[in-house]
């Protein structure tokens, strides 16, 4: 079965999507079993170590870094950004000796051009090493960001509050407790009238179909 899934271009979704429904009306379900209608949804799943599978494809948490088979011209234990200027250093230093060999000794250009191919080498290799702390630092970097964008909108909203509650200072006390009651009104029935909204209309799509079924027996 895992197989067969794999091939798959659209398997579908996991099965605890279903526990992410929205919450029932009074009189349907669990509600009128006496359960709750606005139950939470279970909180998220342990983290996964090792392999696991997503919409049938097989992923490893565990990063191999794969064998360097030529010599390694650079240091694992220190800081690897030095060791990348290092060696992006040593690269032009090569680069500059090849130049100076193709105009005074040709023969020799050979070994300094695998000179440069080892060190670009080593440097892709250190670079593909360092794509994990890489994608840790950009994850920080955007949550952060984030983070400093809702703030941001929680202080405006805060200040927008606050100018509210001062125009409403000065209004009359009859004017305040209608605004509060049609404010608390409002927010109480909007899920069910997004709910009423979907019934509506599929209801008069039926009715569509309905009419548009009994004006072809009429003309027939």
């Amino acid at each position: 079965r895992s197989s067969s899934c794999q091939r798959m271009s659209y398997p579908p979704p996991p099965d605890f999507y279903r526990l992410y429904a929205p919450p029932l009306a009074s009189g349907e379900g669990g509600a009128a079993a006496g359960g709750s209608a606005h139950a939470p949804p279970p909180g998220p799943p342990p983290p996964v170590k090792g392999e696991y599978t997503v919409f049938g494809s097989g992923h490893s948490t565990i990063t191999v870094e794969a064998p360097f088979e030529q010599s390694k011209l650079y240091r694992s234990d220190v800081d690897l950004r030095l060791e990348l200027m290092r060696l992006n250093s040593e690269v032009l230093r090569r680069f500059t000796a090849l130049t100076l060999n193709l105009a005074e000794v040709p023969s020799q250009y050979a070994r300094r051009v695998e000179e440069i191919a080892l060190l670009c080498n080593n440097l892709h290799h250190l670079l593909n090493a360092i794509r994990p702390s890489q994608a840790r630092a950009t994850l920080e970097h955007v949550l952060r960001e984030q983070v400093r964008q809702k703030r941001e909108k929680v202080e405006e909203l805060r200040g927008h509050a606050a100018a509210a509650a001062a125009a409403m200072a000065g209004a009359p006390a009859d004017f305040v407790h209608t605004v509060e009651v049609a404010t608390a009104a409002t927010t109480a029935t909007a899920a069910p009238n997004w709910l009423a909204r979907g019934s509506s209309g599929v209801r008069s799509q039926s009715a569509a179909v309905e009419g548009g079924e009994e004006r072809m027996q009429i003309d027939g």
